[in-house]
């Protein structure tokens, strides 16, 4: 099978109008200097993002895309390229600082900032690239310093950036970027790609990929989720401290599957329970907009333990 990146695209399912535009970057890139992608989470956009990063790397690109075999496609193989810059959410409020863009004065093991970064040509590569991962998570301060390098873009610089939120970017930023849809596939493509599945474990994926694969990686854990989530609307108000306790308990099973905080893992716990409750005609309409609320205090440090409890209070209540 070739290695170009254009052959890779196959792999992935939906993504119709997003596998398009990679196609097309092959043929011709000029004038492009900055994509966003964006869509559901799971859709496929770090694998897109791979692809295109790759292709603009790569020194000897062809109308398939990036060769595969030069350095520069070696080094991102190995995930050692210095021509290539990644800028994630940093600590537990996930947020991407004015430093991680500009930094005129980074002390000890500071991360070179995106400015700094493309100041200087590429060491091997075609281009420099830089990828802002949840680019929705930019504070004010970095969403404005960003947009110097939209505006003034470097000849050797190349910017992608991803959000699962496109909302929530500047209209400044968006007007910018070649904004790229990443669409979720089918239902029946994700049925043909995981014939296993079951309909439960595709809803709490909300159909995409990425998500389903993790989804049936901790398919114990989810069918606990949806046991319970089955169980709670026939509970009685004197059951929710109990279902609270339950419940922290489930969240616990996400933070060691995910290897992550606990705050993170509490928050993914109560999307995929108004996943679960957005979906399920027999539950009570405001249940799911008071989850979507208890994950709101969750992500702004909450205390856990208080904020199950008054949750499933008021769930339970009617």
């Amino acid at each position: 099978m070739s290695s170009s990146t254009v052959s890779k695209l196959d792999d992935l399912i939906g993504l119709s109008t997003a596998k398009n535009v990679v196609r097309r970057l092959a043929l011709d890139e000029r004038g492009i200097h900055a994509i966003l992608l964006y869509g559901a989470k799971g859709a496929g956009k770090r694998q897109l993002s791979r692809l295109i990063t790759q292709q603009w790397l790569c020194t000897s690109p062809t109308a398939d895309g990036a060769d595969g075999t030069c350095r520069a496609c070696g080094s991102f193989g190995r995930g050692n390229s210095p021509d290539l810059l990644n800028i994630e959410p940093q600590g537990l409020s996930r947020i991407i600082k004015n430093d991680s863009i500009i930094n005129p004065n980074p002390k000890g093991d500071d991360p070179t900032p995106l400015l700094t970064f493309f100041r200087t040509p590429p060491m091997f590569s075609r281009h420099k690239v830089a990828v802002i991962h949840d680019a929705d998570r930019m504070n004010s301060s970095s969403a404005n310093a960003l947009l110097k390098t939209l505006e003034e873009p470097h000849p050797h610089a190349k910017l992608l950036l991803i959000t699962d939120t496109v909302g929530s970017l500047l209209p400044t930023i968006l007007s910018r970027c070649l904004s790229v849809a990443c669409e979720a596939p089918s239902k029946a493509e994700i049925e043909s790609r995981f014939p296993d599945a079951t309909p439960e474990e595709i809803r709490f994926a909300e159909g995409t990929p990425g998500r389903l694969s993790t989804v049936i990686a901790h398919r114990e854990l989810y069918e606990r989720l949806f046991q319970f989530a089955q169980r709670l609307p026939s509970r009685k108000p004197g059951e929710a401290l109990v279902a609270s306790e339950e419940f922290q308990s489930i969240a616990e099973g996400f933070q060691t599957a995910s290897d992550s905080g606990a705050r993170a893992a509490n928050a993914e716990a109560l999307d995929a329970l108004a996943i679960f409750f957005a979906r399920e005609p027999s539950c009570p309409p405001h249940w799911t907009h008071q989850i979507i609320e208890a994950h709101r205090r969750i992500v702004g440090n909450g205390g856990a333990s208080i904020v199950f409890d008054a949750l499933f209070t008021a769930m339970l209540s009617r």
